[in-house]
This record gives structure tokens, sequence and C-alpha cells, in this order.
């Protein structure tokens, strides 16, 4: 989450489920506590892809590791890996694993550029839940995703997206949120990307409402940090444009 991008602070400020510490916005469709939120939204990113058991994973931004947890405790998978930020959330997610008797090999701590240093061919699905859109050469991150994944291997992602093209020239506006520059673009723009790439695309939905309106309508009883970025963020995705959407791409 953007107030949260190197801290385990989620763990103690958000209501959670251990053992799934998360540090998402959330998916807010019928919930009202972000303890069961943000499970939901790791619950729905699974689902849309559909996920299968006892396959290779990589999860580049893992955070606080709780998706992972997530993902080792329902799908049964054959290998979990992890590229992270070194800092506090890494070293939480590392006794989390440890904690929880799950294995996450490799985990790279460093920044999407680590997933360099991974085999062509090697997994089934490349996750990035609340990560990507920070991600500088973001293009580059999608080609070397394409690389990793197997043939028929899925790329999963939520990205910011913006729903008129003018507001590129605005760039500056978007760094509250971490965006680079580059990154700023309208849905079909990043389809595009992807797809001259090779991907084929699969799904792309519009989770403004699910994720960031009831983000924002939780964020009121939060702590003053929280309920000011929850203002802004209400005013962005009103007035500067800003959309939430979900991606699935196959290689």
């Amino acid at each position: 989450m953007t107030p949260f991008p190197f801290s385990k602070s989620p763990a103690t400020v958000l209501p959670q489920s251990p053992p799934y510490y998360l540090s998402n916005f959330g998916y807010w469709d019928g919930e009202i506590s972000y303890e069961t939120a943000g499970l939901r939204f790791v619950a729905e990113f699974a689902e849309g892809c559909q996920l299968e058991e006892k396959t290779k994973i990589l999860e580049v931004g893992s955070g606080l590791g709780g998706s992972l947890v997530y993902f080792a405790n329902k799908y049964n998978p054959k290998k979990l890996s992890a590229i992270n930020l070194p800092g506090e959330q890494s070293d939480f997610a590392k006794q989390l694993f440890t904690d929880n008797k799950i294995i996450v090999s490799p985990f790279l701590e460093g920044s999407w550029e680590k997933i360099t240093t991974l085999d062509d061919s090697s997994y089934h699905y490349v996750f990035s839940l609340d990560a990507s859109y920070h991600f500088e050469n973001l293009n580059t991150f999608y080609r070397e995703s394409y690389r990793v994944l197997e043939p028929g291997g899925r790329l999963v992602f939520t990205n910011f997206q913006i729903t008129e093209k003018k507001m590129k020239n605005f760039w500056w506006l978007y760094l509250p949120f971490l965006i680079p520059k580059g990154n700023l673009k309208l849905v079909e723009e990043t389809i595009q990307d992807l797809k001259s790439i090779g991907f084929k695309q699969i799904k792309e939905e519009n989770w403004t409402k699910p994720v960031l309106y009831g983000f924002i309508k939780y964020s009121e009883i939060l702590p003053a940090s929280l309920k000011i970025f929850g203002k802004i963020l209400n005013w962005f995705t009103k007035q500067f444009c800003l959309s939430y959407h979900y991606h699935v791409f196959e290689k």
C-alpha cells in the first residue's frame, strides 16, 4: 500500500487475520473491515486468474508476505519465490515464513530487476499485487516476466491507470502515489504494451469501485495520516482521472 512502501506498519495499524499479514488496498465489495477486505483482495486476485494447485509462483513486490502464505495454504504450490525491497517488510516476511514453515525460495531482496537472475520458462505465474505501478522501466518488467514464464504461464497484476490521455502532461501530480512518469497510461495502452511483447490478454477488470472507493470509505476511521491519504486518493479518482485495474495476460 502506498503509505507504507517499505515498512511493516500495516501489520499493526490495520486489523489483520494472522497469519495473512497484508499490505494491499483491500477488496471491499460487501466487506466492512480490513481484516476481511485485505484477504478478499488476495482471494479475488487468485481466483480471477484461475490459479491452480501445485504450480510455480513468483511474486514481485511481496510486501509483508501474507499473500504468499495464503497461496501456500490454499493452493499447495510446487514452488514459491519472491522479490521484495530490503527493509522492515522483508524482515517481517521472512520471519512469517519461518513461523509458518513455508519455503519461499529464492527470496530475493532488491528491486524488481532481480528477476533477471531467474531462469527462462521457470514459473507458471508471475504475480504483482499493488506493486508493479511503482516500478521504473515497467515495460522491461513485462518482458522479463514473459521470459521467466513457461508457455501458457500467466502474468497477473494490479495497476493504476488514467482515464484521459491529457493527464500524462501532469505526471508530477501523481508522485504522492509513487507512480513514475512513464507508468501513467490508458488501459488500452497497457494492453497494447503487453501484446507487443507476445502476451495474450485473458482478463481486464476495473477494480476502482471495490478497491479504491472501498478503501477511501474505510480510511475515514483510520489514523490521521491514512485518513489524509484517503482524501487525496478520493480527490485523484474523481478529479484527476485515476483508476485501478486488474490484468491477466498469458504467454
